[in-house]
């Protein structure tokens, strides 16, 4: 006689057949990854994910040492600018209030060389560790103007295969250096559509960055020589000035910045891992808030800063300046489309309140370094989100109006 499941059995067997069936296939996908790539790579995605704030905790680093001649601003702190009203939102409330509400963790402002204003939140002080997200690509930029001054790099017009000889004798090796920091190149890049198979995830969290690089050689010609934006330019950058300079980018960068424009704390440049020990090239400068908003008063100084010209005011006005009004086709379908905002070598630019252009250096969430030329006026604002915010850009630059 046959025996019959019952109904519970039944049903537990149809519920569990289509779970395994997923667990199986995660399982595949998890080999898959793991053969393509590496573990270190499907370690990192499924117990992270999503980059964070504290990344630089969890990756490996090389220290950017601060040098002898150090920099201190004066402070001549408005007592009056805690209650300044800040509209955001829909919203209206106090700038101190603001910084407190927004997942703001340092907010300071750079008046005529001197710090008017300098508010932490969040659990954060003076001494606390930010970083830079997507702010560390203007960096990129600044080092590879030093590098063409310092003659490691002859022009940005020169191929990338003169640099990478991989590439020789590839279409890719045809790109230029000037196409990569105009993130307008045809080099193929995929924003993360299913799961972690995406260049979001990919350019984040692998662990050779420049194997990475290297054998991502497909070109597309979709982008019409239009703004894309791509995080494997900066890794091909970060490989040239490697190439270039005989040193690491953390060591060109402490020796021809950091140390220059007076720092006074060690900084440091995330790796992919100890073993390949490459900058993540597209993020991950980690500093005291105090020393990097000394980038922007370099910048606001045109390229002089601390008593030296640290980068020439002809290579900060053709990285940082761009011609508007802008083509707005150029943006279409970016995060940069109907914003007004238009982006050079690889910092971002807007008119500002005055005659004049403002600069921005900006990551996730809303890491922004704003400089505004015209009102003699730097804002550094990090954080942990975006805090809800929804147009940063335009409430700083009607802060800087207010001021």
């Amino acid at each position: 006689m046959k025996s019959k499941l019952s109904t519970k059995k039944k049903i537990a067997i149809s519920v569990f057949t289509p779970i395994a069936a997923l667990l199986i296939a995660f399982f595949i996908l998890c080999v898959v990854t793991v053969g393509m790539y590496s573990p270190a790579f499907l370690g990192r995605v499924l117990t992270h994910w999503d980059s964070s704030f504290s990344d630089y905790e969890l990756f490996p680093e090389r220290i950017i040492q601060a040098g002898n001649n150090t920099y201190t601003y004066v402070k001549d702190i408005d007592g009056d600018l805690s209650d300044m009203s800040i509209n955001y939102n829909n919203k209206q409330v106090s700038l101190s209030k603001f910084v407190e509400d927004t997942s703001t963790v340092s907010f300071i402002i750079v008046k005529s060389d001197k710090i008017i204003y300098e508010q932490y939140a969040g659990g954060y002080n003076e001494n606390s560790i930010n970083t830079s997200f997507s702010m560390a690509k203007s960096i990129v930029s600044l080092l590879i103007g030093k590098a063409v001054e310092d003659g490691y790099i002859k022009s940005i017009d020169e191929p990338i295969a003169n640099y990478i000889t991989e590439f020789n004798g590839k279409e890719i090796g045809n790109t230029t250096i000037r196409d990569l920091l105009l993130m307008r190149s045809d080099i193929e890049y995929k924003e993360d559509k299913f799961l972690w198979f995406g260049d979001d995830s990919l350019t984040y969290w692998y662990d050779d960055l420049r194997k990475l690089a290297l054998s991502h050689t497909k070109l597309t010609d979709k982008y019409e020589g239009k703004f894309h934006y791509n995080n494997y330019h900066p890794l091909l950058l970060g490989i040239i000035l490697e190439r270039s300079t005989g040193v690491s980018v953390s060591q060109y960068f402490e020796r021809e910045i950091w140390n220059k424009i007076g720092a006074e704390h060690n900084a440091s440049w995330s790796l992919d891992s100890e073993k390949c020990g490459f900058e993540k090239m597209e993020s991950g400068i980690n500093f005291h808030a105090v020393d990097f908003i000394k980038i922007g008063s370099m910048i606001l100084h045109g390229g002089y800063w601390n008593g030296c010209q640290v980068i020439g005011n002809d290579w900060i006005n053709e990285s940082t300046i761009c011609n508007f009004p802008i083509d707005g086709a150029e943006y279409e379908g970016t995060f940069l489309d109907n914003k007004n905002i238009a982006y050079r070598y690889m910092w971002y630019c807007t008119p500002s309140t005055q005659s004049g252009y403002d600069i921005i250096a900006w990551g996730k969430s809303d890491q922004i370094l704003y400089i505004s030329p015209d009102n003699d006026i730097i804002v550094l604002r990090t954080g942990k989100t975006d805090g809800g915010v929804s147009n940063w850009v335009e409430t700083i630059r009607n802060l800087i109006s207010n001021l």
